[in-house]
This record gives C-alpha cells, sequence and structure tokens, in this order.
C-alpha cells in the first residue's frame, strides 16, 4: 500500500489543562451511546497495521464494531509524547509516523490519525487524515491539529484518536478512553474541530472560516450546494501537486482569519512549489535516461556493424547460415530505427540534453546509411547462386 503525506508541518493541540478544561472542550459533542461495548486486540496482532486489520475484520461483524475496537485499542495501548508536540518535523512522512507510532507506542496526533487511517483503510473501510484547527469555549486554540473521517453507513463521520485517548494536566499526560470524539457527525464535529480545507467539513453549505469564528452555524443554509461529494470523488483520483493547488483555491475562498490558516497555505505552497521542482528534475532525469539508453544502444550497433564488416571482408567466414547473415544485417537496421524513435520523445531544450541528441542521431543517420548499403548487397549476394557468391567480394571490399 502506498502511503503519501497528507499532512504537511503540522504541530498538534492535545486537550490540556485540568479535568475541566477537557469539559469545556466536549460541551457541543454527546457522547456515543453504543461505545461502551467492543471486542478486545490481542497484542499478538499489534506487530504491523495489516495484522491488526485483518483481526478486526475477521473478528467483528460490522464496520462500526471493527472503529470501536480500533479506537479502544489505541485509547488503551498510544500514550501521547508530551515532548514533541510543538514539533512539526518529528515525522518525516505519514509512513513513518504510522511506523514510529506502532513501534514506540508514543505519539502526537499526526501519529495517532495516521495509525488509525491506515488501519481502517486496510479493513476496506475508507478513511481520510483531516488538518484543522481546534475550537475550545468557540475560540481557536494555538496549534494545528489531525483527525480522521471514515465512510461507514453510507456517511461520512469523524473521529479523533487523539483525544478520545486521554488528557493533559500539570504537563502530565492521563490516559483515559473518551467516546465523545468517536464517530460524529460533521455537523456536530465542526464546533470543535475545524478543517482547514472546507472539503472536509463533508457539508452541502460548508462554513467560511469568519463564520465559524463568528459562531454563525448556520449562516451558509442560504448559499448555493457544494457537491462534496464529487467534489472528493474528483479529489482522491488527484496527484499530489493537483491535491494542493485545490486545497489553496478552496482555503483561499473560504477566508482566512487566524494565523494557524495562514500557515496551512504556507506548507501548501511550499508543497506545491516541491511538487513542481520534483516534477522538473524526474523530467529532466527522465529524458537524460532515454539519451543514455540511446547512446548505449546506438554503440551497442556500431559495435555489431564493426564486427559484421570484419564478418564480410572474410567472405561471411566462419559460416553462417543465409537466414542468420539476413537477421543480423536487418536488426542492426531495425535497432538504430528504435533508437530514433526513442531520440524523437526527448524534447528538452538545454544544450546539453539537445547537443547530447544530435550527437546520436547525426550517428545513427550515418550509421543507417552504411547498413542500408549492406542490405542492398545482401539482397544481391542471396540471389546469387553459392557457387558465384564469392566473386561479388572481389568487386568491392570494405576498408
Amino acid at each position: 500500500m502506498n502511503i503519501k503525506c497528507l499532512v504537511m508541518g503540522a504541530t498538534c493541540f492535545f486537550l490540556i489543562g485540568s479535568v475541566k478544561a477537557q469539559t469545556v472542550a466536549q460541551k457541543t459533542v454527546k457522547p456515543v451511546a453504543f461505545a461502551v461495548n467492543f471486542a478486545r486486540v490481542p497484542d499478538s496482532v499489534t506487530t504491523t497495521p495489516a495484522a491488526m486489520a485483518a483481526y478486526l475484520v475477521a473478528h467483528n461483524k460490522s464496520q462500526v464494531a471493527i472503529l470501536k475496537s480500533l479506537y479502544s485499542w489505541m485509547s488503551d495501548h498510544i500514550s501521547y509524547d508530551m515532548v514533541n508536540t510543538f514539533k512539526p518535523d518529528y515525522y518525516k512522512d505519514t509512513a513513518d509516523a504510522i511506523s514510529k507510532t506502532l513501534k514506540t507506542r508514543i505519539a502526537v496526533c499526526q501519529g495517532y490519525a495516521s495509525l488509525f487511517m491506515d488501519i481502517c483503510r486496510r479493513a476496506n473501510i475508507p478513511a481520510w487524515l483531516v488538518s484543522g484547527y481546534t475550537l475550545s469555549a468557540g475560540r481557536p486554540n494555538n496549534a494545528s491539529h489531525v483527525w480522521v473521517a471514515v465512510f461507514t453507513d453510507n456517511k461520512w463521520l469523524l473521529a479523533d484518536p487523539t483525544w478520545g485517548s486521554g488528557y493533559a494536566r500539570d504537563n502530565e499526560y492521563v490516559q483515559q478512553i473518551n467516546w465523545q470524539h468517536f464517530l460524529i457527525a460533521p455537523a456536530v464535529f465542526i464546533k470543535t474541530h475545524v478543517p482547514f480545507d472546507p472539503l472536509f467539513q463533508f457539508q452541502d453549505q460548508p462554513l467560511r472560516h469568519d463564520e465559524i469564528r463568528d459562531g454563525k452555524w448556520t449562516a451558509g443554509s442560504s448559499r448555493p450546494t457544494f457537491n462534496y461529494r464529487d467534489t472528493l470523488a474528483a479529489y482522491v483520483l488527484m496527484p499530489e501537486l493537483a491535491r494542493a493547488e485545490n486545497s489553496v483555491n478552496r482555503i483561499t475562498q473560504y477566508g482566512i482569519t487566524n494565523q494557524l490558516i495562514s500557515v496551512e497555505l504556507t506548507n501548501l505552497h511550499n508543497t506545491i512549489a516541491y511538487s513542481k521542482q520534483k516534477k522538473l528534475v524526474d523530467e529532466q532525469n527522465k529524458q537524460a535516461h532515454i539519451i543514455n539508453q540511446a547512446s548505449s544502444r546506438c554503440n551497442d550497433v556500431i559495435n555489431s556493424f564493426n564486427r559484421y564488416i570484419i564478418f564480410r571482408n572474410n567472405q561471411y567466414t566462419p559460416v553462417k547460415s543465409d537466414k542468420e547473415i539476413r537477421e543480423w544485417v536487418d536488426g542492426m537496421a531495425a535497432e538504430l530505427n528504435d533508437i530514433t524513435k526513442m531520440l524523437s520523445s526527448v524534447n528538452a531544450t538545454e544544450p546539453p540534453y539537445t547537443t547530447n541528441k544530435m550527437e546520436i542521431e547525426a550517428s545513427a543517420a550515418g550509421l543507417k546509411q552504411r547498413i542500408a548499403e549492406e542490405q542492398v548487397f545482401l539482397t544481391k549476394y542471396l540471389k546469387t547462386g553459392k557457387l558465384f557468391r564469392k566473386t561479388l567480394f572481389y568487386k568491392m571490399n570494405w576498408r
């Protein structure tokens, strides 16, 4: 499974302060009644995301049951990393976040969310990382955050395995499962978790960031319907560069009301610049590879032709069949045609590429002419009776 980094440069907000502060952050969210019953996950299957997913699928009757087991396991076994909370480069990418979280059993929000998402996907539950900022008593907290969207029972629901694992009190982590952040409807979840990209609000009338800031939760009702389902379906198929550009346009359109949104846009612009540069370098490397391959193949044909000329000057000895000689000469001609076709795909305009390409093309063209002359001679040779063939070599000899 290929996993790409979906969250760049995010620090992580965790429920902090006292138990009272945690309660404030939960006021708009109602507990999930069915969440108290779940299947335990044995330690023997928790060495890899794939093993965990396979066990969860085999031992649960529904996707919701799988999600409950996973959510509870993470709360019981992954502790919040108080040391690396504000280190945006702690994880190299999403794959690194997954690996570190499962290996060390400690994580910040990217680790929690990445592992949760990966196991969901392996269990055939569509899931996305969602980056954004959180609200406490209606006001933005001081760091960005990452959570997970899952598609189950034909709808998108949100879960925050980080906040579901416990809270911080007096700079110490208190591990305690909290079901109030598990499979919450988007319209409810947005009152504590605001995606940077409005696409991941999963709403037909997504709210602008200024409307969220001002608590105008019904402000979007008068706007035209935003078809987030089709938009997400198209987004899924986009390459990384197009996704970043797509997100930038939406985020900008829906307003920049705090520093966290500005930082996210900066990260996305950096991603776009990096992706464009990487695309350029990859294309240049591809062009260089084609030229190098063409040069190597052309040299092979030259060496083969030189061996053929020695063979011809020795009056086609040691003896080869007519078929072998014909295939040899025609094979060199076909190889040169392939080389010319390869070079036609090189469209780089920089001097190192154009110069090398022209040199190979010139060499191939000259060799083509020589081989064409040999094809004419060979055709005449093969049409001549075997008793008279040697007389053809006295009329012309290559030097």
